[in-house]
């Protein structure tokens, strides 16, 4: 029997609205309501495979309810009109899915549902109804069920008796009794769900019971005598309509394959790119390949002739396929290049073949190859060049100049984008689909590596991001002009690329024997804090498991809860902090976990890191993650490593330099702050840097009123939070839980900061009026980052869309300040103006391996490119500091 749901499109709306975060595309447009009914319709298809489906929408106008009765739905709350703005995106969303759409003026989408029902079982189809609406039970009988998906609950007839002890034709005079208050439909005052269903039980019908009623005793007679006609009328009100005035094309509910020409513009649009892999999964039979030339090269003459080719070209795109995803030590398995769109080929290099040609030799390729990577034409395009550079480089291919990198520029256009992989740049700016690495190697348990992969299979696949990484760029780069982006893109971030391939090659040296020995210390700490644990909870339990933890605390020690979460209490360390005065277990617990964290993280991840004979970590710089332009460190994260805990400092002291170097570290001395003074232009802020004034004691004395010489450490202290809460956009609330003071004194504290420092106060609010204005902000570099919610109805929303316009043009422009030193610094090593590696970046700190005999040239020049990069209306001061370790570092005095 063929099957027909039914889908009732606002209930499902409503549902996603208030189950998902909220989400907003980069023009502003509120998607998250529709971003959830599309993956509840893509569930509904693939999960219960209907033959037919149709989509019931409400209309905007009155139905004949509300003619009926004025009060109908009137007591209900305007729906949020985030929630509004997305209807008619949902009615998109069903269209381009392909999905029979209906509506009717006059009428809800139940009574659609209801008359579609009918008609349906005409057909002799079986109908389910997917709605969580209990008005919905009436309808339910032989062929009829309600889908409650939410809850994953089937109702048939049995479930609707049992649920309401009646049969679902007697639902209307059930719901006529008892009124329905979200509705407002009356009901008869005083007679409850319990009462009404007695009541129709007993009598069978509403139309009985009336009659009945001057015959009954006490107040149910009264009461149904004095209502009757509100209980009629709340009958009509309840009843689904189940004639509707609409025409039906059952042919056009046939469930079938979204169209690709229609669906992918609309999630394009929508940006629900991750929507678009799930829709449209492509495989690599169904890539068009008749208008592209991708060759497989097997003989010298073959690669000669390609390269001849290629070397006339004004440019040329290179990417490898590796058997890892680890640079310096996977191994090559094949060479893509393209120079113009639609042409590439593939060079397999370490394919395990059974059969077929053999490969070229590495050092034939190398012969052909290398000079046209090597000397600046054509110039180099890819896509993640650091990870090709590295690559080819381990073998015995460098690469000359980067000239564009599409992972690089899709991030300077863009940085808060959630991906810049060339799959999902590829199919929303060339509008190609590309085979999935995945569909090549599979996943899971029986995921292969790229080696094993056929040559015939991996050719196409290898080509197409060759040629695909050429196309992008051309609908890229011109964006770049468009948007001012073109200097900040080529001069820094496309030199960036090479420099940090540099510094992840050379890496940092660590003590793997003290890494040991540190290790041992933190295990044997963490035991002894078991046991006291065990014995401030007066018992042993789980100290891993929050649900233990929390019954130990809240129950058998009596704490006070402080948050409760869905699962239970909450025991965070915000929570422990707070517990701490009151007993000295939560305090204790706290420097467990600290000791956990960092064993596992740092002990046991550099330990990992270090595997194989090599002392050196080779940590990967991140270009294109931070929403700031920040640059972000992993595998191992070398940026989180604490430097004001005791612990956090010997693990700093494992890095150490090669024997005959040492450490340099060149630390930016309060940038932010600095750049606020800056660009804000505060002429009290800009004074006391000028003047070399410590600025937290400063801030103390003109925020608590006290003289310079009278600011204590605590009042500093304070100060200094208040001098960085500012520039990243703190709260009242915030700000009063880092000093542990009321939301009250903290909003008076950032009240007299900004009456001291009245140009902060005007940047801020000039700052936030251009963001709603344009839509984003820019760094003095013109960095750009968008703000799609700074116009939000919602206050929480908007106020940290207006929180980020504040920090990012201070946090981006410091981050620009290093970006900057650091190519000025790769370029003068290049003229060998100074000796050394530069190794590590970390926030506004840079790491060097020098030489003692070279440390004072090199000294000199770090502080003089560092502190010279960016020229500011303030100095900028560089720190340096000089040690055995990266804990013991020794400040270096600034000469005269």
């Amino acid at each position: 029997m063929p099957n027909l749901y039914l889908i009732d499109a606002h209930a499902y709306l409503h549902r996603a609205f208030h189950a998902l975060p909220p989400l907003t595309n980069s023009r502003g447009e509120p998607v998250n309501a529709v971003y959830g009914f599309m993956r509840m319709m893509q569930k509904i298809i693939r999960k219960y495979q209907p033959d037919y489906l149709a989509v019931c929408f409400d209309c905007a106008a009155p139905t004949f309810r509300h003619e009926a009765f004025a009060g109908y739905k009137a007591t209900r709350k305007p729906t949020d009109e985030t929630l509004v703005s997305q209807f008619p995106l949902a009615r998109e969303a069903a269209g381009a899915l392909g999905l029979a759409l209906f509506e009717k003026e006059g009428f809800e989408a139940d009574d659609l549902i209801a008359h579609l029902t009918r008609e349906g079982r005409k057909n002799g189809w079986s109908v389910t109804i997917v709605s969580g609406d209990k008005d919905a039970m009436q309808l339910v009988g032989e062929g009829v069920c309600i889908l409650n998906e939410a809850k994953d609950i089937v109702v048939d007839v049995a479930k609707v008796q049992e649920r309401y002890g009646v049969p679902p034709e007697k639902i209307p005079d059930v719901f006529a009794l008892m009124g329905d208050a979200s509705d407002n439909v009356p009901g008869v005052p005083g007679i409850g769900e319990k009462t009404a269903i007695k009541l129709i039980q007993e009598h069978g019908s509403l139309e009985s019971l009336l009659k009945a009623a001057p015959l009954l005793k006490g107040k149910v007679g009264a009461l149904l005598q004095e209502h009757a006609e509100a209980a009629r009328q709340s009958r009509a009100l309840v009843t689904l309509e189940g004639n509707v005035p609409i025409e039906i094309n059952w042919e056009c509910c046939a469930v079938r394959p979204p169209k690709s020409d229609v669906l992918t513009p609309f999630l394009q649009r929508m940006e629900f790119f991750a929507l678009i892999k799930d829709w449209l999964p492509v495989s690599q039979a169904e890539i068009h390949t008749a208008d592209r030339d991708y060759v497989t090269l097997f003989s010298e003459k073959e690669l000669s002739q390609w390269i001849q080719k290629a070397s006339a070209a004004e440019r040329l795109a290179v990417d490898v396929e590796t058997d890892g995803l680890d640079p310096l030590h996977c191994h090559l398995v094949g060479i893509s290049m393209s120079y113009q769109p639609g042409s590439a080929c593939y060079i397999p290099v370490g394919h395990q073949l059974l059969g077929g040609p053999a490969q070229l030799p590495l050092k034939i390729i190398q012969n052909h190859l290398a000079p046209v990577l090597q000397r600046g034409k054509p110039r180099l395009y890819g896509h993640n060049l650091k990870f090709d550079a590295l690559i080819l480089k381990r073998h015995g291919l460098p690469l000359g100049t980067l000239a564009c990198d599409t992972m690089v520029v899709s991030y300077v256009l863009n940085p808060s984008r959630t991906s810049h992989g060339l799959k999902d740049l590829v199919l929303e700016w060339v509008g190609e689909p590309m085979t999935s690495i995945e569909q090549l190697i599979g996943k899971g348990a029986k995921q292969i590596t790229m080696d094993a992969v056929p040559v015939e299979q991996a050719a196409p696949y290898a080509c197409a991001d060759a040629d695909m990484t050429l196309r992008l760029a051309d609908k890229l780069e011109p964006l770049l002009k468009e948007k001012q982006l073109e200097k900040l893109f080529y001069e820094m971030e496309m030199p960036l690329v090479q420099i940090l391939a540099d510094m992840e090659e050379e890496g940092i040296r660590v003590n793997r024997t003290y890494l040991q020995q540190l290790g041992t210390e933190i295990h044997s700490r963490s035991q002894t804090l078991e046991k006291q644990i065990h014995e401030q909870a007066g018992g042993t339990f789980n100290i891993n498991s929050t649900k233990q933890l929390a019954t130990v605390l809240f129950e058998k020690l009596q704490l006070p809860v402080i948050r409760r979460t869905k699962t239970g209490f909450s025991t965070d360390e915000e929570v422990l902090q707070k517990l701490s005065p009151l007993h000295p277990l939560p305090k204790t617990l706290i420097e467990y976990r600290e000791l956990q964290k960092l064993h596992s993280t740092y002990i046991e991840g550099l330990q990992a890191a270090l595997s194989g004979p090599e002392e050196r970590i080779h940590t990967s710089f991140n270009q294109t993650v931070t929403a700031t332009g920040r640059l972000s460190s992993s595998n191992p994260n070398l940026q989180n490593i604490p430097i004001r805990t005791e612990l956090g400092r010997k693990i700093r002291k494992a890095f150490v330099p090669e024997p005959g170097f040492l450490l340099l570290s060149a630390d930016y001395s309060q940038i932010d702050l600095r750049m606020l003074a800056h660009i804000s232009g505060d002429e009290t802020l800009c004074r006391a840097f000028q003047n070399n004034e410590d600025i937290h004691s400063t801030t103390a004395a003109e925020i608590f009123g006290v003289p310079p010489n009278q600011v204590t450490p605590d009042l500093r202290r304070a100060a200094k939070t208040i001098n960085f809460g500012i520039v990243y956009g703190i709260s009242a609330y915030g700000l009063s839980q880092q000093l542990e003071i009321t939301p009250a004194e903290a909003q008076t504290h950032i009240d007299r900061y900004f009456e001291r420092y009245p140009g902060v106060r005007a940047w801020i609010d000039q700052t936030i009026e251009e963001a709603r204005r344009t839509g984003y902000v820019r760094t003095l570099l013109g960095r750009i980052r968008y703000l799609p919610d700074i116009l939000s109805k919602n206050n929480a929303i908007r106020g940290f869309a207006e929180r980020t316009a504040m920090n990012t043009p201070i946090q981006g422009t410091s981050a620009d300040v290093i970006k900057l030193a650091m190519i000025r610094l790769a370029e003068a090593h290049t003229r060998k103006e100074w000796a050394g590696r530069m190794l590590v970046q970390v926030h506004d700190e840079l790491l060097f391996e020098i030489r003692p005999d070279e440390l004072a040239d090199a000294q000199r020049k770090i502080r003089y490119l560092m502190e010279n990069a960016m020229s500011l209306k303030i100095p900028v001061i560089v720190d340096l500091k000089v040690g055995p370790s990266w804990a013991e570092l020794t400040p270096v005095q600034k000469e005269p």
